[in-house]
């Protein structure tokens, strides 16, 4: 027998173990994990976005990459980071954290509305035209300044189809 027994694993983790235990398996979130509540989550939320809208891109991103490592399930912080990496020009992650978004809450209207801009960039104007179309369904008064954003980019689409038409008209 050995006189110097190594503790097992399960004798050696913190008090929290079962907190620890429920982190591992996906149980729960790292936020909940560090008792964060959703109001604590959101002020940091708040703070991040008003660092994006100060032009604070690259601190916004630390602040909602945090965030949705700490809340992966949270539709809002995705898009807002989204928003960031749109702001700081680094197109590729914005539209991954958009569609991630959307995968967590098909109704995120900010969501729609961000990524419709970005599919733009690309040419995928039919990709687009779907995200514009179901983010004015949800928001037909257009409260919100993304879907004003799309419902501009419908209108200046639409004018663009119909100069196009008529430039084909005319041809003989």
């Amino acid at each position: 027998m050995n006189a110097n027994p190594q503790p097992s694993s399960a004798s050696s983790l913190p008090q929290n173990s079962g907190m620890s235990q429920r982190l591992i398996a996906g149980e729960i979130t790292p936020a909940q994990f560090l008792g964060l509540s959703q109001d604590q989550l959101y002020a940091l939320a708040t703070r991040g976005y008003d660092l994006m809208v100060r032009g604070h891109a690259q601190s916004a991103i630390d602040i909602l990459k945090g965030l949705t490592a700490a809340a992966p399930y949270d539709s809002v912080f995705h898009c807002h980071l989204a928003a960031a990496y749109v702001q700081a020009e680094r197109f590729q992650e914005g539209l991954e954290e958009y569609n991630r978004a959307l995968q967590l809450n098909l109704a995120n209207v900010d969501a729609l509305g961000g990524r419709s801009e970005l599919l733009l960039r690309e040419g995928k104007v039919a990709e687009a035209l779907t995200d514009i179309q179901k983010a004015l369904q949800l928001d037909p008064e257009a409260k919100h300044e993304t879907t004003q954003r799309a419902r501009t980019a419908l209108l200046l689409l639409q004018s663009m189809a119909e100069a196009t038409e008529a430039d084909t008209a005319k041809k003989p």
